[in-house]
């Protein structure tokens, strides 16, 4: 006797089946499928013993391949699902359905539509008191996969069907269980997580506009700082406002607009420009977006006010060059349509290039060309412009070449020839570094007979001190300096540059001392200690017998730089540069033995060079054998200190720069495949090396090294630690018979600003003498910062070379950042006199050609040689046409 449960069991398993015909089945499957349920609704135990609801859910969590028939599935089954009360805590079928559209590929935007709109006319499926932020974050993602079709009519369904789930959101964010706020934001993040989403293979569909019409236009402002906050990526940030841009002529919206604009002003507010400019310059095809815009009526009237504010801001000379050579093209074409609106445009187009013009004379338009314009620009409108604050972080700052009192800080830029960055940031460290800028200044023509380095780097520091311009062009100086490996227009590494000019400055003066020494001269550069002792030597009569020290200098860094756990980047150039590093291995050390003592003679120390004496020390590196405890020891004299990262110290976990030196000065282990070989066990062993300061330097140069280098890749990763840059840091000095800590005070550093190892740019912070007032030398433009704004920042703006001064070294010699002018050389005298004459005459000949609207670049530039006609392109941000793996970081 079959049991009553039997009964519903069977009608259970019968219409289950009738549903898998119509969720997967053939279009007759489908017909047979509906004809079935039909026939089945006659039976008697239809509505006494089913649970329909259970039945649904089974449905929308199996296999469906005709997603348009589900809407008539949930219609079919509405009369036998019961509401829920609002005590009642069951999961609602929006949830459900959430899993249906995660997993389910829908092609066609209706049936999406249909689906939603099911569920909002019936309140069973859609309960007030429900939460359905799954739905919501499902729909989202859904909608983010359809494209906008070319085909005109396809287009008008899209917008309609859009519509529809925009009326389907608004709907739920305004019933929701919670805060229709918070599910509105949970919508925007789910919307942010999408079009920011770099690793998509497809940019997200314009449908998602409808998220952004959610929002009133007066709470933009606010969603769009909530977003900018929540957002913990450059990288993300880039990708987002790209997305929205591209959406501007795919979307006749003014909230769409309102978004993109709040966006680009927010980023500013936060001094993003990084961002903006590689949304510009990388990301976004500017000029293509300006004619699609610009050339449509419609959107013109929603979208123009954008493209006007980015064309304004951009700093990029290549952009601003093609920008330029497309607008005549662009204004005949909005000629042709001869409205109210085309000649507004018109009007602006021809404003903003002639603002460009002023800011990148090279490139302006011929006079011929800028006369078949229908209108003049408008010079109050420009000038208002021209004072706007530009998009300038990571690439090479435009000056206001009109009004040299705008470099309200007092120091003097330093023009970029063309991704030369890294030596301008160098030369202006050095620059601040009085004692060395003193003694370069101090130097007398005939001790510079071999050393054209110095003297070209004497006339640039006397123009950096004394000039009137805003900036000068350091084209000599970049000849005299630059390694032959360091091809112009490429990006190096700051660190080499550094290392290489100190190299050069100490080979050449040696080179002149040697030759002085052997013309019994006492030549050479001199500091005034030295000269007055040799004073105080040459006034006594003594010819009493005395011991006397002979210095015998010797390599003895052979293939050391390969080995030390400091390693400078420098030392590991690409290719053929490797032979070079070797040879050059002096960069960073110069080795010594020990004194041999002699009686009688003349003592022939040779003088200490410049470079030594403000930024030399001594080091002594000892290795203890671990199996016989035998020790060896070598003295190094050092220029700097090259700071790596600890391995086990992880990126999350804060590190001073104090915690660095005490690693550099903690023993190393030598083991495994860096194991040493002890000449008494004749073998190679495990053993100690440990690094002893025996002089401390007056100047301590650091460079920490952000980066991690693989030998079997040769590729550098960047590392990201937590760096605490102190102020003042303790130098232990070993000394006899104790040992001590010298104090060191902060007052320079490098900073490399990039998101990774193939790009990025170089500016220096640096303080005065009194350590009151701190500067930032951005290339040509130098500004007034704090020492708090250097503390305070973040990746990708990382201290890459820090500059320290000996507490007590030079207290009362160098008082004032720079010499009074009388007393240098003539040649400086007059050197700074001509160009001082040469200013004022172009400053006179620049106001008589700005009534005409043309003006000359020469007006900032100091040395001219036919090159500065046709500078490099000066984009200190990208990899264009350069071989990877070449910048250093």
């Amino acid at each position: 006797m079959r049991h009553p449960n039997d009964a519903e069991h069977y009608l259970r398993i019968s219409i289950k089946r009738c549903f898998d015909f119509i969720v997967v089945g053939s279009d007759a499957e489908i017909a047979d499928g509906w004809l079935m349920l039909r026939e089945l609704r006659d039976d008697q135990a239809f509505n006494q013993v089913l649970n329909f609801e259970d039945i649904l859910r089974d449905i929308l969590h199996s296999q469906i391949l005709n997603i348009s028939e589900v809407p008539k599935i949930m219609a079919w089954i509405l009369p036998h699902v019961e509401e829920k009360s609002d005590t009642d805590n069951a999961d609602p079928i929006s949830k459900d359905v959430a899993a249906l559209l995660q997993k389910t590929d829908i092609r066609d935007m209706s049936h999406l539509a249909a689906l939603l709109k099911t569920m909002m006319d019936n309140t069973v499926y859609l309960p007030e008191s429900a939460d359905h932020t799954a739905l919501c974050e499902a729909v989202i993602v859904r909608l983010s996969s359809f494209q906008l079709p070319p085909e005109p009519k396809k287009i008008h369904e899209f917008y309609d069907n859009t519509t529809k789930i925009q009326n389907f959101l608004e709907t739920v964010c305004r019933n929701a269980k919670n805060s229709g706020h918070d599910l509105l934001f949970i919508c925007l993040q789910t919307l942010y997580h999408i079009i920011s989403d770099r690793k998509r293979k497809q940019e997200p569909g314009p449908g998602l506009v409808v998220i952004l019409r959610l929002v009133e236009i007066s709470f933009i402002p606010q969603a769009v700082e909530w977003i900018l906050s929540q957002s913990q990526s450059n990288y993300e940030l880039v990708q987002a406002l790209t997305v929205l841009c591209n959406w501007l002529p795919k979307w006749r919206d003014k909230k769409l607009s309102c978004w993109v604009m709040e966006f680009i002003l927010g980023l500013e507010k936060q001094e993003k420009y990084s961002v903006l400019l590689e949304v510009v310059e990388s990301s976004l095809d500017i000029l293509n977006l300006m004619c699609k815009v610009l050339l449509v009526p419609v959107i013109r009237h929603t979208s123009s006010f954008i493209i006007y504010h980015i064309l304004r801001k951009l700093s990029s000379e290549e952009v601003i060059q093609k920008l330029i050579k497309a607008v005549p093209t662009l204004i005949t074409s909005l000629m042709k349509e001869d409205s109210e609106s085309s000649r507004e445009c018109i009007q602006h187009l021809v404003d903003i290039v002639r603002l460009a013009s002023m800011r990148f004379p090279a490139y302006r338009l011929p006079d011929s060309m800028e006369k078949t314009f229908p209108v003049s620009p408008r010079i109050h409108v420009i000038k208002e412009y021209y004072h706007e604050p530009l998009w300038i972080a990571e690439t090479c700052t435009i000056e206001p070449i009109l009004e040299p009192e705008g470099q309200l800080s007092g120091k003097v830029g330093l023009q970029n020839l063309g991704n030369t960055c890294y030596m301008n940031s160098v030369l202006q460290a050095l620059l601040m570094t009085r004692q060395f800028c003193y003694e370069v200044l101090n130097c007398s023509v005939n001790q510079m007979g071999g050393m054209p380095l110095l003297r070209k780097l004497q006339d640039l520091f006397a123009l950096l001190l004394y000039s009137k311009r805003m900036y000068l062009s350091p084209n000599e100086i970049f000849e005299a300096s630059r390694p032959s490996y360091f091809l112009p227009g490429q990006q190096q590494d700051s660190s080499e540059f550094l290392c290489h000019l100190l190299d050069v400055l100490h080979e050449h003066e040696k080179a002149v001392n040697t030759t002085c020494v052997r013309n019994d001269s006492t030549g050479g550069i001199k500091s005034k200690t030295e000269m007055q002792e040799n004073r105080v030597m040459s006034s006594t009569n003594s010819t009493e017998g005395t011991i006397k020290r002979w210095i015998t200098e010797e390599d003895l860094t052979e293939g050391l730089v390969f080995r030390r756990k400091t390693q400078s980047l420098a030392d590991f150039p690409q290719g053929e540069d490797l032979i070079q590093a070797e040879r050059l291995s002096d960069y960073h050390s110069d080795s010594t033995d020990s004194g041999i003592q002699s009686v009688g003679g003349e003592e022939s120390i040779p003088s200490m060079s410049l470079v030594h004496r403000v930024l030399g020390g001594e080091s002594k590196i000892t290795y203890q054998c671990a199996q016989c405890n035998t020790s060896s020891h070598n003295t190094d004299k050092f220029r700097d200190l090259q700071l790596c990262f600890p391995e086990e110290i992880q990126e999350n976990q804060e590190v001073s720069v104090q915690d660095l030196i005490n690693y550099y000065l903690a023993p190393e282990k030598l083991t495994g495949e860096n194991k040493y070989r002890c000449d008494r066990c004749m073998k190679l062993c495990d053993a100690h090396r440990i690094i002893t300061i025996l002089q401390a330097p007056a100047h301590l140069i650091l460079s920490l090294k952000h980066f991690r280098y693989d030998f079997d890749s040769r590729l550098r990763t960047k590392l990201r630690h937590k760096v605490v840059y102190n102020d003042v840091i303790k130098l232990p000095v070993s000394t006899v018979p104790s040992s001590v800590a010298e104090t060191y005070h902060l007052y320079a550093a490098v900073v490399h600003s990039g998101y990774n190892m193939d790009y990025g740019h170089y500016f220096t912070y640096a303080c005065d003498s009194a350590k009151q007032n701190w500067y930032k030398f951005n290339d040509s433009f130098v500004s007034r910062t704090t020492f708090e704004e250097f503390k305070n920042l973040k990746p990708p703006d990382t201290p890459y070379i820090l500059f320290y001064e000996k507490s007590g070294a030079l207290d009362g010699m160098y008082e004032d950042d720079r010499p009074e002018l009388s007393t240098l050389s003539k040649h400086l005298q007059e050197l700074i006199a001509d160009d001082t004459t040469t200013y004022i005459e172009e400053l006179k000949q620049q106001a008589t050609l700005s009534l005409s609207g043309r003006h000359s670049r020469s007006v900032l530039k100091r040395y001219d040689n036919p090159d500065d006609e046709n500078p490099p392109s000066s984009s200190c941000r990208g990899a264009i046409d350069i071989p990877a793996n070449r910048f250093l970081y």
